[in-house]
């Protein structure tokens, strides 16, 4: 990992590493329903990468990039009926971010919808593209801190990138806690950690620093 990491924090990490080991708090969710193995690790995951650097930010769309969306929208309803169906709003994805959106994303999104409306309106389509776009910038981050700790290229981060990129960015976090963080975020246990694996992580520590936040 270079000097910069990707956009990585090193004195709010440092900050963080000394606090890990003896934290407590309540238990948190992992993937597809389990908890974390272990309570010290999961603080320990949960802390570190919600100071790894990546950072969800609200998307302000430029005068150029609203007036695109309203004319996809426009361009999209054919019928004028001020809304998009279904297949409007696919259609829709596809001009603007050039992906087919799944029956789960496309199901998601009509349910969230007004009831009171036959499809989504203009103020509610601006509304999805920009979250769309706000969470497209931050896994281009995490992507960009997950190329940065691996250093080989390979695709995915072992137990030694962990430790050299962890030494530059929190040079007091124990290989203890180390070693714990590695074992949580790689649930496979094939020493290898994904960036799927890494994704999640990341998403878990801003989760768990948001549900801090909130019981202040």
């Amino acid at each position: 990992m270079g000097e910069d990491v990707g956009g990585t924090r090193p004195s709010s990490v440092s900050r963080t590493a000394g606090s890990l080991a003896g934290c407590r708090c309540k238990p948190g969710v992992g993937r597809r329903g389990c908890e974390f193995r272990r309570p010290d690790s999961r603080v320990a995951v949960a802390m570190f990468f919600s100071q790894a650097g990546a950072r969800p930010r609200r998307w302000e769309a430029s005068q150029s990039e609203h007036k695109k969306w309203v004319e996809v929208f426009k361009a999209c309803d054919e019928e004028n009926k001020g809304y998009l169906s279904r297949e409007d709003f696919k259609v829709a994805v596809v001009m603007l971010f050039g992906y087919k959106p799944s029956k789960i994303e496309a199901d998601s999104v009509m349910s969230s919808v007004d009831p009171n409306t036959s499809g989504i309106l203009l103020k509610e389509f601006l509304d999805i593209v920009r979250k769309k776009n706000e969470a497209q910038v931050y896994r281009n981050e995490i992507r960009h801190i997950f190329t940065a700790f691996d250093r080989h290229y390979r695709g995915y981060l072992t137990l030694e990138d962990f430790k050299k990129a962890f030494k530059q960015v929190a040079p007091k976090l124990s290989e203890r806690i180390i070693l714990e963080v590695f074992r949580e975020v790689d649930q496979d246990s094939d020493g290898h950690v994904s960036f799927k694996d890494f994704e999640y992580a990341m998403n878990y520590g801003q989760k768990r620093k948001q549900y801090d936040l909130d019981l202040l």
